[in-house]
């Protein structure tokens, strides 16, 4: 029986180890489950940056090609400013071929062959394309060392502190240098773009590049889109000293109808591919059951009725003059605390100001003023001597039955 037993027990621990719901399962605190293989992660809000969870989130990791979404943005500020167009064609120089060797991601490009610049975005977000870095470095910055100044100054600008950039597409240099980020900057960047260039959400579409002429045949390197509803972007990275890194957005209505807004979310420093993704998948899951959208506030709907027996109606609806929406994690709720005018009278105005509501949440402080969406003319005597005759009486009957 002993021996039995012992082989039960080496069979399970096997299980455990290598089964990655059984691994999370053990940790039952923990929100990614193979939280100790990863060096950092974040997960927020893309809209207004909310973070939602996060571990090491401020300490900077090299990179690798998630340097490519800085490459990105700044060639689609050069498209936007006019400097280059996404028809302008580039020759392939000898340099980006030396980049399509079997040791690094590429599209394929081969010297004196010629490429548009939209050819070369699709390679470098799709594939992750090294040689299609170089070429979109040189045709903004005139070089690769120009163009590298630009997105450390991009860097700078936008107050990325942590991020240094040695080259276009994260690789180690020669002098062993590599590009370098913390987890909540490259969140930061990728909110950037989203905002400025939404349209980089569709190269998740692309599952492969085709060129039969060019004999080029190269699946799509973004993660996950197959995997998790909602997924549709944007960018993996990874070398030796980098480890297994990638930059998640995700549409998270497609995951739940309640949860109206998208995250971002980075992981860094996995050990492996496999881990990479599971620990995405768990921030996102987490957030997917922890987090729903609550409207606190709408322009359509009264925030307050008061009761008022001097206007025709016997009632004024407050309306807030903005709408105000939360993601909340599950078992908070929003406080709100109602500062109405004294001494209202009719007539009253349409659009006429009555108050203010005080919205606290996340230690912020939202204030909204409260309008009225309709005119009103004051009751007649008659009316609001009946309405003080009924109010006194009701008065009167609750004390006695008070009492």
């Amino acid at each position: 029986m002993k021996i039995r037993e012992k082989i039960a027990s080496l069979f399970f621990s096997f299980i455990i180890l290598f089964s990655p719901s059984l691994a999370f399962a053990k940790n039952q605190d923990q929100v990614v489950g193979y939280d100790s293989q990863v060096r950092s992660y974040i997960i927020g809000n893309q809209a207004i940056g909310e973070i939602f969870y996060e571990k090491n989130a401020d300490k900077s990791y090299p990179i690798a090609s998630m340097s490519k979404l800085m490459t990105y943005l700044l060639t689609k500020e050069a498209i936007a400013k006019g400097e280059i167009s996404t028809d302008q064609t580039i020759k392939a120089s000898k340099e980006a071929e030396k980049l399509t060797s079997w040791e690094y991601s590429h599209l394929g490009l081969k010297e004196g062959e010629v490429y548009t610049i939209d050819e070369l975005l699709k390679g470098l977000m799709v594939v992750s394309g090294n040689d299609c870095a170089y070429e979109l470095a040189r045709a903004v910055g005139g070089s690769e060392k120009k163009f590298v100044k630009q997105m450390n100054e991009k860097a700078k600008s936008l107050g990325l502190d942590s991020q240094s950039y040695y080259n276009a597409d994260g690789l180690q240099t020669e002098d062993e240098k590599q590009n370098s980020s913390s987890a909540r900057d490259m969140f930061r960047l990728s909110q950037v773009i989203i905002k400025e260039f939404p349209e980089v959400l569709e190269y998740a579409k692309i599952r492969k590049i085709e060129d039969k002429k060019r004999d080029i045949e190269k699946n799509s390197t973004i993660p996950l889109v197959d995997e998790v509803e909602g997924v549709d972007g944007l960018k993996t990275g990874s070398t030796a000293e980098a480890g297994f890194c990638v930059t998640t957005t995700v549409d998270m209505k497609k995951l739940d109808d309640n949860d109206s807004f998208r995250t971002i979310a980075v992981v860094m420093g996995a050990e492996s591919d496999e881990i990479r993704n599971l620990a995405m998948k768990d921030l996102i899951y987490y957030v997917s059951k922890y987090y729903n959208s609550k409207e606190v506030l709408n322009t359509n709907l009264a925030a307050e009725t008061l009761k008022l027996n001097t206007v025709s109606s016997g009632y004024v609806e407050l309306y807030p003059v903005k709408s105000l929406s939360f993601i909340i994690k599950n078992g908070t709720v929003p406080a709100t605390k109602y500062k109405i005018k004294d001494n209202i009278k009719a007539p009253i105005k349409a659009g006429e100001k009555l108050g203010d509501v005080e919205v606290y949440y996340n230690d912020q402080t939202y204030d909204v003023a409260l309008v009225t969406k309709e005119k009103q003319n004051q009751a007649s005597k008659f009316i609001r001597l009946v309405r003080v005759f009924k109010d006194t009486c009701n008065f009167l009957l609750e004390c006695i039955i008070a009492r």
